[in-house]
């Protein structure tokens, strides 16, 4: 499957498919079961190695993670069932944020050393606790898909009859521009893009999956996950974002790119000064 969209913007790299399927494909790269790690170094390896990656209920990596993919609310039974009080703590200060600091510091001694001095100190993604357990219990769009796996693949990987669910480009700041203006082009009103500051993986998941249900769905901004970002490292650059949208309003963008904000004089100059300083360095 071949992108208009993508072609003209000048991506680095082929967008990233999502789809839901009862089949896993062979080869493809999985997390050990149970296994409790972060999903997005498996997305930049689909994006910037064209590899493909399948997950299911034993293979998900966390608990934000299940509920990025759609495999239902992953926070109740979090860790061992320390649940929603232990993330909630999490998510704010860690252990200074916990109504029973000694039991906090005994799940986190279950977790991997590599991590414990995060989860000790926390995410700080909340203000305070009633916040974070309110995103997790009521606003996090949640899913529990009748699919098996949710498959992430290059985009030029679909085969003909398959649809993906979500469509994610991988930008640059004036490609991100681009994509914003593109969207701009086709939605009426001013919104056409929602920014939850959320998990990355929320970010191409739960929160598309959520759009997708709309008469006129939105794209969804992404990569704004810190945590995200520390776990992938360089292997997707750092001025990058996702951007990602439900394939409905994929097929629309495709139509309007055709002849659209890509074709135009400002598009085409700010793209090839773009090139040309590139060149140069």
């Amino acid at each position: 499957m071949k992108s208009i969209t993508a072609e003209k913007l000048r991506l680095e790299y082929e967008p990233v498919a999502l789809l839901w399927s009862n089949t896993k494909p062979e080869g493809a790269l999985q997390i050990k079961p149970h296994g409790q790690t972060c999903i997005m170094p498996y997305f930049a390896q689909v994006a910037t190695k064209g590899k493909t990656a399948v997950f299911d209920r034993e293979t998900y990596g966390c608990p934000g993670a299940r509920a990025g993919l759609g495999f239902g609310n992953g926070y109740y039974d979090a860790f061992g069932g320390a649940g929603v009080d232990f993330m909630s703590a999490f998510f704010v200060k860690g252990m200074e944020s916990s109504q029973n600091p000694e039991a906090y510091c005994a799940t986190v001694q279950h977790i991997p050393e590599r991590e414990r001095a995060k989860f000790l100190h926390g995410e700080r993604l909340h203000k305070n606790t009633e916040k974070a357990k309110r995103f997790m219990t009521a606003e996090l769009p949640i899913m529990d898909i009748a699919e098996k796996y949710v498959i992430f693949t290059p985009l030029g990987k679909v085969k003909a009859g398959e649809r993906p669910v979500v469509v994610v480009f991988l930008a640059d700041p004036l490609q991100i521009t681009g994509l914003v203006t593109l969207v701009g082009a086709i939605r009426e009103g001013t919104d056409p893009v929602r920014v939850p500051p959320m998990a990355a993986c929320q970010q191409i998941g739960a929160f598309v999956y959520d759009e997708a249900k709309k008469d006129r769905p939105r794209a969804v901004l992404g990569y704004t996950d810190l945590a995200a970002r520390a776990n992938v490292g360089k292997n997707i650059p750092m001025n990058m974002f996702t951007f990602a949208v439900p394939y409905s309003l994929y097929e629309e963008m495709e139509e309007e790119a055709k002849d659209g904000v890509f074709d135009g004089p400002i598009w085409k100059g700010l793209a090839g000064k773009t090139e040309k300083e590139d060149n140069h360095d």
